[in-house]
């Protein structure tokens, strides 16, 4: 925005609100003609507000009459768009309500500032004729609806005012001697003019609020002076000498006023008087104002120091003590003289301090995040009890100063400003606090007898006792008219910081506090809408339970709330829900809920988030297996109940409920393991396993496959294995000392296993529910230190029975268990145990492939039992997935299905059930395509070549299935359409090879590597559209995008122009046409600009004819579709396309529309600097000796081909030449699995031939 004017009409005159201009007119000539900086307004709802004040212009207001007239005035705006266009809008004439004027109209101009009760004082007034007639003579009274006394403001002196006539359009100024009858704020109305010619009487508009106070009896003010001085001219009759009488004395009574007291600056925290040295240290500039604000240091010092003084000077010290409460804690700039301290009335000041804050003259302390405000709130507690605290040896029981700061606190906390109840409520809250400190300060005394004399003891415990009666009173003042209000604030922030309270309230103070009286706040607030008031409401419960002499009072509210309680386990709050199952094992410790209520609780074991299965593991822990809150039998008698064997046993009964779903089971011993120490006793559980143990004798079954889960799992968490799948994928990082402890546990694991496992594996080998987590434990083992305990033969057996177990289990589970165990033994263990299990991988190779042809001997002699060879078969699937050889099992099975197709489709008769099978091995297929489709970074770990192997068997299948070859044949049903979902995804899988241009130009045969693959993934994708398996125009137009699309990309940007389609659709279609250039000029990179180069030129060329066929509406073409390609080129051909843009320029005006033209001179421009920049590096190249080794050539080039711009210095490794380019020629009919092939072969060649 450049210039916002509002032009207003005859009658008005506009002023312009927060306008820093005219607060702060120019210094200087020259500061008129500079403009004021433009405001910039946003787009997507950017907002400026401009206010203007409207007053009736003075200058017409004698001459004109403008009754009736709604005319304001006009707004004159001019801007400019984001690319310099300007605009400008001239409104209409705004309206108003009609103004309608008095014929007369009376105000008060001016009166005193400090009104006193019965003085007499005087109100300026003015009277203005409107008319443009001659109005009056007038009669100035107050009006006679009400009796005299009634009114707060009465006439002094004579009850009628006369007044002459008044002419058109004229005013007069009146004094008007008046008297206060009544104290407080006052309103100064009820005064009439009445016109007596007419007989109209006209009111005092508006009236006047004013605020009337007593006259201290010990102050002589000025107006008593000037009363005094009015008296004595009076009294001029009663001769010189009583005038000079008085005169001696006024000023006797001044003197002594005087000496009596000195006055003191409110803003000065320093006495007059000789101070002690503590107080003189604090700089004469602080006061208590700037000491809460931010020096903390000084508020003890402080504190001190205001408590001297009001020992000294109460009202001064009060007033002081008030005026820091004002403007401090309600950021509000309003004091109270000492004098009228004690007639001030709370209401009429609260309503003051609102008016400041509705008329934004106030400052937010509380909530402000300026640095010099960051401890405001910790800052203004410590104040209140360091003032408590240093008080109660004097003014704290004085039953004056706290209660007015308390009425004051109380009155604001009510108040509709949020930031006066925040701070008045945190103040409020705080006395409470540090009353109790000081009330259990004095309970501690009374136990302390200051003498031996009985006397003089009573005397104190009378003294103390009288003190606590006063703090517990003031305590329920502010419980009653601040906690029983704020509790239930629409702020949840203050109803929180109550809640925290009041539990503080109840846990130090339970002989006033723990009542259900104030219990039941407690109870109330667990249902609040706030999770932070619920979460305070759940500590402060279980702060009260954790001590046991609390527990008979709760009695009744635990009955009232407990259910309550055990239903917030639930919470929709994590937090909350953490804290109220810490409240319900309080409630099992004092055994105040019976277990039946805890059935809820325990479904959430298997809960998702991870903090609430941790807090109900531990509740399990200590209720149901350490048995901490009841005493209830343990199953074995006669043991320690503390013992390893007792835990793991009651775990065991745990895990029943859950043997059938081994995962909830693994959920489960998460949740305790944290809190149980028994499941890293590992022999404990190895000595279970194998019945070897007296105390728990032989386990059966169901017990033993559970034990060896918690085994497992419990290894896997002690390594430091998460058991659990996190909902994230982020990596698992360690500390150091997190990573000793692990590698520690390694070793003890290791240890102890090390002479039992053979004898694990050995009983539980054909047991297909334990075997898979028993075999995988040697990969959690420290293989080493078979060696140094010299153990060889221990690790060799288990070796053997793990290769034993292979072939004796034909489950996947417990085959990819084996397989990853043996292979683990093998690549991690050292010297002859490395060689050995090398060796007994390598046997089970060999066993299972003469195991693998004894079973098809055996099908082929017409043995009809398969399962031989199924199951080795399996084995073998399993034992080639570690393997990289998917992309030939993908292969493989494509083979199959093309083959089984072709028997089919040469076969005269086909029967179902070959066509069923044949189907049946095509979903197989797609499935498995499907799988690596879906999870596209599971591809990626398998190297680039899987996802192109992909995406070239899908193309295949997709093309040899499609519907059309089959369509009104009897194989119709071999027809096969793909879903939306996974051409999406198959689209994607393919655009991801195509964009691919990151290229090494240290090795050059990654980027014909590179290049083949976009090959491959284009073709694969065209190659469905050619077919007719998707419709052309569901990929072709994906597919040309990225081969010839900008322009009309930039013609649908012009469209949305022209239609006027809304800025932000506007800003979307230009930012389209530029990133589609982006990704079209990037497919040209190294060797391909070299190569592409007359397609590259002619794309440049034609879109320089485009954007000068309209010029220059069309010139935005240039740097948006254009200039990425013009950077490809090299440098000569860069000189003719500047040549030739600036030819078209010679013959056109271009200043004209300069906005228009700027593209033009940004693309020539930054060709320029292309070539600028090229010559450069050119130049340092030269400077090179011979001798440079080419790899740092290679780098110097890779770095300047990694620049945003782009860079055509690597041009020298062009490589390209016509043989090659004949070399790069794709048969599009051949397969796709051919042109992978034909990819490797010429990648040979041209190793050859760099060779």
């Amino acid at each position: 925005m450049d210039q916002v004017d509002f032009e207003p009409a005859k009658q008005w005159t506009a002023l312009r609100l927060h306008d820093p201009s005219s607060q702060h007119p120019p210094s200087s000539d020259l500061g008129g003609i500079i403009p004021n900086p433009p405001v910039i307004i946003r787009s997507g709802g950017g907002i400026h507000n401009y206010l203007y004040k409207l007053v009736p212009s003075a200058d017409v207001s004698g001459q004109t009459k403008f009754q009736g007239s709604s005319i304001l005035g006009k707004f004159q705006i001019t801007w400019r768009t984001n690319l310099g266009e300007p605009g400008r809008l001239q409104t209409q004439q705004i309206l108003g309500a009609p103004v309608s004027r008095k014929e007369i109209n009376m105000r008060v101009v001016e009166v005193p500032t400090t009104i006193h009760l019965n003085r007499p004082f005087s109100a300026s007034l003015n009277l203005t004729n409107q008319t443009d007639r001659q109005l009056g003579p007038f009669e100035v009274s107050l009006s006679q609806d009400e009796s005299q006394m009634e009114k707060p403001v009465a006439i002094n002196g004579l009850q009628k005012l006369m007044l002459p006539r008044l002419e058109a359009f004229g005013s007069s100024d009146f004094q008007l001697n008046l008297i206060a009858s009544k104290l407080g704020v006052q309103k100064i109305g009820g005064i009439t003019a009445l016109d007596t010619r007419e007989k109209k009487t006209y009111e005092l508009v508006p009236e006047m609020e004013s605020r009337i106070s007593n006259l201290p009896s010990d102050c002589y003010s000025s107006k008593e002076r000037r009363r005094d001085q009015d008296q004595d001219q009076d009294d001029d009759d009663s001769g010189g000498e009583n005038q000079n009488q008085n005169q001696n004395q006024k000023q006797e009574r001044s003197a002594s006023e005087d000496q009596k007291s000195p006055e003191l600056d409110d803003d000065d925290f320093q006495e007059t008087r000789p101070q002690s040295k503590r107080s003189r240290t604090l700089p004469p500039h602080q006061n208590l104002i700037e000491v809460v604000k931010g020096n903390v240091d000084l508020i003890p010092k402080a504190v001190k120091i205001w408590v001297e003084r009001y020992e000294n000077s109460p009202n001064l010290a009060t007033s002081q003590l008030l005026s820091m409460l004002f403007e401090v804690a309600c950021g509000a700039k309003y004091s109270i003289k000492e004098d009228l301290l004690d007639e001030t009335d709370v209401d009429d000041v609260v309503v003051a301090l609102v008016n400041l804050a509705r008329s934004g003259e106030i400052e937010d302390y509380h909530t402000s995040r300026k640095k010099e405000h960051k401890n405001f709130k910790e800052n203004l507690v410590s104040f209140w009890n360091y003032l408590i605290t240093e008080s109660q040896n004097g003014p704290l029981f004085d039953k004056v100063l706290f209660d007015k700061c308390m009425d004051f606190i109380i009155a604001l906390s009510c108040t509709p400003p949020r930031v006066y109840r925040q701070t008045a409520t945190l103040m409020g809250l705080q006395l409470v606090t540090s009353f109790i400190s000081v009330a259990n300060t004095l309970g501690s005394q009374q136990k302390r007898p200051d003498g031996p004399l009985l006397d003089s003891l009573n005397k104190r415990l009378s003294l103390t006792h009288q003190h606590i009666t006063t703090l517990e009173d003031m305590m329920r003042k502010i419980f009653t008219g601040l906690f029983v209000h704020r509790y239930r604030d629409v702020d949840p922030d203050i109803r929180m910081s109550c809640i925290q309270s009041l539990g503080i309230w109840i846990s130090s103070y339970p002989s006033l506090f723990l009542q259900d009286l104030y219990l039941k706040y407690l109870g109330w607030t667990l249902n609040d809408k706030a999770a932070g008031v619920r979460k305070a409401s759940l500590l402060a419960l279980r702060k009260l339970y954790e001590m046991d002499e609390n527990v008979p009072t709760l009695g009744l509210f635990t009955e009232r709330f407990s259910n309550r309680m055990i239903e917030m386990a639930d919470d929709v709050d994590l937090s909350a829900a953490v804290c109220a199952i810490g409240l319900v094992k309080q409630l099992l410790r004092h055994q105040l809920i019976p277990d039946d209520d805890l059935g809820p609780l325990y479904d959430l074991l298997i809960d998702q988030p991870q903090e609430i299965r941790r807090a109900i593991g531990e509740l399990v822990y200590d209720h149901l297996i350490a048995q901490k809150f009841n005493s209830s039998p343990s199953g074995l008698t006669g043991h320690d109940d503390s013992s390893s064997e007792i835990h793991i046993f009651r775990m065991l009964q745990i895990l029943r409920e859950f043997s059938t779903d081994p995962i909830l089971s693994v959920y489960v011993i998460d949740d305790v393991w944290e809190y149980m120490k028994a499941m890293k006793d590992w022999k404990c559980i190895i000595s279970m396993l194998l019945d070897q143990n007296p105390r728990t004798g032989s386990t059966t079954d169901e017990d033993s496959t559970n034990l060896v889960r918690l085994l497992f799992a419990s290894i896997r968490k002690a390594v430091g294995e998460k058991i659990i799948p996190s909902t994230d994928n982020r990596k698992q990082y360690h500390s150091k000392a997190q990573r000793e402890m692990f590698e520690n546990n390694r070793k003890d694991i290791t240890v102890a296993m090390m002479k039992n496992y053979p004898q694990l594996l050995r009983k539980f080998m054909a047991d297909k529910a334990k075997v898979s987590s028993l075999v995988e434990i040697v990969m959690f083992m420290k293989l080493e230190l078979y060696s140094l305990k010299r153990q060889e033969q221990t690790f060799k057996a288990a070796v053997r029975l793990i290769k034993d177990a292979f072939f004796m289990n034909g489950e996947k589970e417990a085959l990819r268990s084996c397989v990853k165990a043996i292979t683990f033994c093998a690549s991690e263990s050292k010297g002859e145990l490395q060689d050995f299990s090398r060796g007994k991988l390598k046997d089970l190779e060999d066993t299972l492939f003469d195991k693998l042809t004894s079973a098809i001997k055996e099908v082929k002699d017409g043995n009809d039992d398969e399962y031989s060879l199924l199951v080795n078969l399996k084995r073998l699937y399993e034992l080639q997935l570690l393997k990289p050889v998917i992309c030939f099992l993908l292969l493989n099975m494509h083979m199959y299905v093309v083959w089984s197709l072709h028997s089919v489709v040469n076969c005269e008769t086909v029967s179902e059930a070959s066509l069923s099978s044949l189907i049946s091995k095509r979903d197989i297929l797609f499935a498995e395509l499907t799988y690596f489709l879906n999870g596209v970074e599971e591809s990626r770990k398998y190297g680039n070549q899987l996802a192109l192997r992909i995406c070239a068997l899908l193309a295949e299948e997709w093309c040899l299935f499609r519907k059309s070859t089959f369509e009104s044949s009897k194989l119709e049903m071999l027809g096969y359409c793909p879903e939306s979902v996974i051409l999406k995804k198959f689209w994607k899988l393919c655009e991801e090879e195509f964009l691919t241009h990151q290229t090494d130009e240290e090795d050059e045969n990654k980027e014909y590597v590179a290049e083949t693959n976009r090959d491959v993934a284009a073709i694969a994708a065209c190659k469905l559209v050619n077919c007719g398996v998707v419709p052309k125009d569901y990929l072709g137009p994906e597919i040309i995008s990225h081969l010839l699309c900008m322009d009309l990309g930039y013609q649908r940007y012009e469209s949305e122009l022209s239609c006027d389609g809304g800025e932000s659709r506007v800003e979307k279609c230009l930012q389209v046409c530029r990133e589609l250039a982006g990704r079209l000029s990037g497919m040209y990179v190294g060797a391909a600009r070299n190569k592409h180069r007359l397609e590259i030129l002619s794309v440049v060329k034609e879109g320089v004819e485009f954007a000068f066929r309209d010029a220059p509406k069309q010139m935005l073409f240039l740097e948006v579709a254009i200039l990425p390609f013009a950077t490809r080129l090299s440098v000569p051909d860069i000189i003719d396309i500047k040549r030739e843009v600036q030819g078209r320029m010679v013959h056109v005006n271009t200043d004209e529309d300069p906005s228009g033209w700027r593209p033009c001179f940004t693309f020539l421009e930054t060709l320029e600097e292309k070539c600028l920049k090229t010559e450069d590096v050119q130049g340092r190249s030269s400077c090179k000796t011979k001798g440079t080794a080419p790899k740092n050539v290679l780098k110097e080039r890779k770095r300047l081909f990694d620049e945003e711009s782009g860079s055509d210095d690597d041009e020298s490794i062009s490589g390209g030449s016509d043989k090659e380019d004949k070399g790069d020629f794709v048969d599009e009919d051949a397969p796709l699995i051919e042109t992978i092939r034909s990819a490797a072969r010429r990648r040979a060649v041209r190793g050859e031939r760099s060779k």
